[in-house]
């Protein structure tokens, strides 16, 4: 190959990449509906449908929606009693909003070292970060690889340690 497709090589992808995002008549009618209804925020019918959709498949009687990930994380470490002085546990390498969430709630977000082959928080690492403030760990599925939830969990049940779990 003497010059990149970007530079106008030839390419090696014969086929088309997928559109992104999917709109067909269906999305187009659904955004239509919820345009005209004059009624689109966090609770017009559309959302409240979806919250009582998204709980039940949860198995739980409760479900509220958010703007993003990032709020979503605030407002599960305010709904923990996560605050000033507490410590909690997040990995090394990890998206900034893990890190700022816990320092929005007035805690120190507390960083441990990855596992080369993962690159989640190593399980190893956990226990020599604990201290007599810490409250949390935040175990992060990154890059769609997957922690070690087994050890993870027992290492915050024999601390009594909140267990909070994103799945950016």
């Amino acid at each position: 190959m003497s010059k990149l497709a970007i530079k106008g090589g030839k390419s090696i992808i014969e086929h088309e990449w997928g559109k992104w995002p999917v709109v067909g008549k269906t999305e187009i009618e659904l955004i239509k509906k919820v345009t005209e209804s004059g009624n689109w925020s966090y609770n017009g019918p559309m959302e409240t449908e979806f919250k009582k959709k998204w709980a039940d498949f949860n198995g739980s009687k409760y479900a509220i929606l958010v703007a993003n990930g990032t709020v979503s994380l605030q407002l599960a470490w305010e709904a923990l009693g996560i605050g000033y002085g507490d410590e909690v546990i997040v990995p090394g390498l990890t998206w900034q909003a893990d890190a700022a969430t816990i320092v929005d709630v007035n805690a120190i977000p507390i960083l441990v070292d990855i596992e080369e082959d993962s690159w989640c928080i190593d399980p190893a690492k956990i226990e020599a970060a604990i201290t007599s403030r810490t409250k949390a760990i935040a175990a992060v599925h990154f890059y769609g690889t997957i922690c070690n939830m087994d050890t993870i969990r027992t290492i915050a049940q024999k601390h009594h340690l909140f267990l909070l779990e994103d799945c950016s």
